[in-house]
């Protein structure tokens, strides 16, 4: 079994700065789960699968560049999650919807993993900068800080990425590029 992650990874730059944030936060309160993967906004949460389907992985994904053109993705300011989970806000827009649908459409569609799969129905885009180690006190004390913090960013979204985990560490093993095409929907 191998661990995969669908995801948008910002540009190069744009990475940087948050990751910049992650680490500030690290530092300065003591959290580090934030800082192991990528700075990504998840498409489709990370998948247990057997290796051997990992080509079937890259087939089933593949058609994704011809449903979908390249899309502006705008982050706006902090937010949290259950007093656990500090993160980049991304305003929702409905091309990032559709995307992120067809993707849990494709995985549900081919039956990509056993467990249910009705935590992705509900689809909250962002970019994590604190989470899982974050106790309840220092929450309060990030969420002080970072709740009136501004941050106004914006890229455009021309590629969904497939990581894969090695055991230590996420590593990109493949990108799919959208591309022009018509409007037309794989799943409704």
């Amino acid at each position: 079994m191998s661990l995969y992650l669908t995801a948008i990874l910002p540009p190069t730059a744009l990475s940087e700065e948050i990751d910049d944030i992650r680490k500030e936060i690290s530092a300065r309160f003591n959290v580090f789960s934030a800082l192991k993967p990528p700075v990504h906004i998840t498409l489709f949460r990370p998948l247990n699968v057997e290796t051997s389907l990992e080509k079937h992985l890259i087939k089933w994904l593949k058609p994704i560049t011809l449903l979908h053109k390249p899309f502006a993705i705008e982050l706006e300011n902090f937010d949290s999650f259950n007093n656990k989970t500090l993160f980049v806000h991304c305003i929702k827009n409905p091309l990032l919807q559709a995307l992120q649908k067809d993707i849990s459409g494709i995985f549900n569609t081919n039956k990509v993993c056993r467990e249910e799969l009705s935590g992705n129905n509900r689809f909250h885009p962002h970019i994590t900068v604190a989470f899982r180690d974050v106790k309840p006190e220092v929450f309060d004390q990030l969420w002080l800080e970072f709740k009136n913090r501004k941050l106004k960013r914006s890229f455009i979204a021309d590629r969904v990425s497939l990581l894969k985990h090695d055991g230590r560490k996420w590593n990109l093993m493949t990108e799919f590029i959208l591309q022009k095409g018509d409007e037309l929907r794989l799943f409704e």
